[in-house]
């Protein structure tokens, strides 16, 4: 399920499990880019979360955002691992899987 996060649900939804979040911003090419691979992980039951980083900067400040997209991986809301730039589908689904 793609989940669109901002200040109030964002700690709810890293909190269980494995969660990959995105950092990004519609103004950014690879961002949108990476939208349908992100909307195609969602539908077979991966938890990714998607945040606008310039509507949320205490949020993007916090984790040391400075790249878009940045991918952070968080496994019971700890940073299992986080890497920045456009990936394609089996990159994302590799990095996903080797945390589980």
């Amino acid at each position: 399920m793609l989940k669109i996060l901002n200040n109030k649900n964002f700690d709810d939804h890293i909190k269980n499990g494995l969660k990959l979040v995105m950092f990004g911003s519609d103004m950014c090419h690879y961002c949108t880019k990476e939208q349908p691979i992100l909307e195609d992980l969602a539908d077979h039951d991966i938890n990714i979360g998607k945040i606008d980083a310039y509507k949320t900067p205490e949020l993007t400040q916090k984790y040391g955002v400075t790249a878009f997209p940045t991918f952070i991986l968080f496994k019971f809301g700890d940073v299992v691992t986080r890497f920045s730039g456009f990936r394609d589908k089996s990159e994302l689904l590799d990095i996903v899987l080797k945390y589980i």
